[in-house]
């Protein structure tokens, strides 16, 4: 994963570090920031999930349908250290074998970019 991202067009990638539970209540703020990223050019979206404590079927419906977007964009959906409740979740939908999952727990996304200036990073805050 990391060197095909290491390839990738630094004015394309974005860090999302999403924290807190992703539902019904704010999946759709969730879905409208990652669609500005896309709308940005910046479609090639790494999510970090590790923040994530609870995701419910509202919240993986979503991760699919961006998914589906980024791939019509041409961008791709990375997911970083999933959360154990989230990897569950994902395993146990049959995503784990969706989307492309990496799990480091010396993950660095300065290793991404290199020499380069920093990865664009945003933090959303799912309460």
């Amino acid at each position: 994963m990391l060197s095909r991202l290491k390839r990738s067009d630094p004015k394309r990638l974005q860090l999302f570090e999403i924290v807190g539970r992703v539902d019904n209540e704010n999946v759709t703020s969730l879905a409208q920031t990652l669609d500005e990223s896309i709308a940005s050019g910046r479609n090639q979206l790494i999510l970090d999930l590790s923040g994530v404590e609870y995701i419910n079927s509202a919240g993986l419906r979503e991760l699919v349908q961006i998914f589906k977007r980024l791939q019509r964009s041409g961008g791709t959906l990375t997911i970083v250290n999933p959360s154990e409740y989230v990897r569950a979740m994902l395993d146990l939908v049959g995503l784990d074998s969706v989307f492309e999952i990496h799990v480091d727990p010396l993950w660095d996304p300065a290793r991404l970019t290199p020499n380069l200036p920093a990865l664009p990073r945003q933090m959303v805050y799912c309460a």
